[in-house]
């Protein structure tokens, strides 16, 4: 059977809303119009946002584990944005007896079970052999992502928005769609 892997954010979803909640969460709902500025520029790249508006030295350690107490807090307090479903999901249903279906992120996995959860499609999801920040630290460009979820599924097609995603496919082999 192929599997599938999704890039969760562009293909299943926008995260930009949630990650957003989170960021003005973490700086005490200051700096949106900034925030917002350095995503439109072109940097996705939460912590690097979060360098340039609050904290310009907290390392990643600490920032990650502040932002997933932030993300669980915002949770908790029923705070999220909702959560948009791409017309992916829909197709994912329809077909989850023809295929396998991981992740392959550089979100945090905290967020990603949210939002599969959110969508309807964390039963779907071959969680255990899927990848985010919290099993692989590389970037999903240099194609390491991908060769770990192709070592144990041979037969994989990777669905994405990002060209960067599939520079790193093409480097270990993996098809792709843009």
């Amino acid at each position: 059977m192929k599997t599938i892997i999704f890039d969760i954010d562009g293909t299943l979803t926008d995260m930009w809303p949630i990650e957003e909640a989170v960021l003005l969460y973490m700086t005490n709902g200051k700096y949106k119009e900034k925030i917002n500025a350095l995503k439109l520029s072109g940097i996705s790249d939460t912590y690097k946002i979060y360098k340039q508006v609050w904290d310009k030295n907290i390392s990643k350690k600490n920032y990650f584990n502040f932002y997933n107490k932030s993300f669980n807090k915002l949770i908790i307090n029923n705070k999220l944005p909702a959560v948009k479903k791409y017309p992916l999901v829909k197709w994912i249903r329809n077909n989850v007896n023809k295929y396998n279906f991981v992740y392959a992120t550089g979100g945090q996995r905290l967020e990603t079970l949210y939002v599969l959860r959110k969508l309807g499609l964390l039963a779907y999801f071959d969680i255990k052999n899927s990848i985010d920040k919290s099993n692989c630290r590389f970037s999903k460009k240099t194609g390491i992502p991908f060769n770990m979820i192709k070592k144990k599924f041979n037969d994989c097609l990777l669905i994405t928005d990002s060209r960067n995603d599939c520079t790193g496919a093409v480097l270990v082999k993996v098809p792709f769609i843009l």
